[in-house]
């Protein structure tokens, strides 16, 4: 596969990946539409991720890893979500070994390794929108725990943030 093709699948993934995390704050804060808006990307994911494994020329151990965790993590998600039953636990733990093999081999390479194309300034500010989104995100779920005042509004910051950092990452790293 080359490198346009690869590029447009992942555009794709991004956009599912923050459409479902835009469902998930609608499920969350019991908005109407929370249904379509996480079931769509998932079967948006579903479609595009085993596609875009096919089509690759080269493929190692970790793209078989990852191609079994997207595929599991979209089908617990999607069963669990719309509680329409209680997958095995062994479904879950299979899950987080998964996701242990492949943070331990490329995880922190996935985080450390990957520049940036933009100049220091910008770079800084991509940071402090990083920084303020997972901020957003925990101190929202903490609060909303809790049921103290503005959970939501920290919620639905941090998780567009988010939404939008995806796809803005994608331009922004080379």
């Amino acid at each position: 596969m080359n490198t346009i093709q690869q590029k447009k699948f992942s555009l794709l993934l991004r956009v599912c990946v923050s459409v479902v995390l835009i469902g998930a704050l609608f499920k969350i804060m019991h908005w109407p539409y929370s249904s379509p808006l996480i079931i769509t990307p998932i079967i948006g994911i579903l479609i595009v991720y085993p596609i875009r494994f096919f089509l690759k020329s080269k493929k190692d151990s970790m793209d078989y890893i990852k191609l079994a965790m997207v595929i599991l993590w979209c089908l617990i998600y999607g069963i669990r979500v719309f509680h329409l039953y209680s997958p095995p636990i062994v479904f879950n733990i299979i899950l987080a070994l998964l996701f242990g093999w492949w943070f331990i081999n490329q995880g922190t390479d996935y985080i450390t390794i990957r520049k940036l194309k933009t100049n220091k300034t910008v770079q800084f500010m991509y940071y402090l929108v990083v920084v303020f989104s997972i901020a957003c995100v925990f101190l929202g779920a903490i609060f909303k725990i809790q049921h103290w005042p503005y959970s939501n509004i920290l919620m639905t910051l941090g998780i567009i943030s988010t939404s939008i950092l995806i796809i803005i990452d994608y331009f922004v790293r080379e």
